[in-house]
């Protein structure tokens, strides 16, 4: 069944990039760059994209912890997408930044992914639907090296840049980049109706295994029931996971428990916990368990 409201969403998606096409090839004669992660999102993108015939370049950034699946599904069904490498591995990256990232410090995307693209006008496969944190997230932004500096309407946008005097293309400095996010009203269910009965193209096996995002194997933002999973079902990659942790303590980083085993500190990681707590929880005796007290 067609969810409610789709055709006026698509075509909303089409016109978007029809006017927003002409500022993206003066940045750029290859137009657009589109973020593409092989997700239902992105493909859905890709392929309104196509849809509307603009002028785009998908790329997809590896970042080292990629899931086999998923590489293998964009590289056989989307061959024309450009893989970016990072120029640091992810055991680079946390040897530089001299810890493992975290929900509060999560720098690997910030440093394997969010800076893709900059200096042009991006396409995102972003739903405000997604999340709390993207449902404040619009149509067009402007996304700055220190968080987003304008965010609403292509109109808005066109207003904003008149009321600084500016133009478009200069709003764009350095890591600063342009962002429209066609189907950002669009729900989960108009994207596999788009997916499975408008453009009818196979989606990544990883969704029928269960999974309903797909990203980086071992996400700081992943539940720690997920990551036990991946971690089972890719034993080579939580093996690059451990080798990392060892480096990082052979170098003198994440060494406030040295008695703890590198696998514990991987427990640990994945807990969320502060390594106070989880320490206490896990390694120090209780010295307050009532069964243990002594009459004097």
């Amino acid at each position: 069944m067609k969810p409610e409201n789709f055709n006026n969403k698509l075509r909303h998606s089409i016109d978007l990039l029809h006017k927003s096409e002409a500022l993206a090839l003066r940045y750029s004669d290859k137009g657009f760059y589109l973020a593409f992660s092989g997700g239902k999102d992105s493909q859905a993108l890709y392929h309104v994209a196509q849809m509307a015939e603009i002028r785009f370049e998908a790329h997809y950034a590896l970042t080292t912890l990629d899931p086999p699946e998923l590489v293998r599904f964009i590289r056989s069904h989307y061959p024309d997408v450009i893989n970016d490498r990072p120029k640091l591995t992810f055991t680079q990256l946390c040897i530089k930044k001299k810890a493992l990232p975290t929900q509060l410090m999560r720098f690997c995307c910030a440093a394997l992914k969010e800076t893709q693209g900059a200096g042009t006008v991006t396409l995102t496969g972003v739903r405000r639907q997604e999340s709390v944190k993207r449902s404040s997230r619009r149509e067009t932004e402007i996304a700055g090296s220190k968080g987003p500096k304008f965010r609403g309407t292509l109109e808005q946008f066109d207003q904003f840049t008149r009321e600084k005097e500016i133009e478009g293309v200069q709003c764009v400095k350095g890591k600063d980049k342009i962002i429209i996010n066609p189907i950002i009203e669009w729900s989960e269910a108009d994207v596999w109706h788009f997916l499975n009965e408008v453009v009818k193209v196979e989606h990544c096996a990883l969704y029928d295994k269960g999974w309903r995002r797909l990203g980086c194997l071992f996400c700081p933002m992943a539940s720690k029931k997920e990551v036990l999973r991946q971690g089972a079902a890719y034993p080579k990659y939580y093996a690059l996971i451990l080798r990392t942790i060892h480096q990082l303590r052979a170098n003198g980083y994440m060494n406030s428990y040295p008695d703890l085993t590198d696998e514990e500190v991987f427990n640990w990681w994945i807990s969320k916990e502060s390594i106070r707590k989880w320490y206490n929880d896990h390694k120090q005796p209780n010295l307050f368990d009532c069964d243990n007290i002594k009459p004097i």
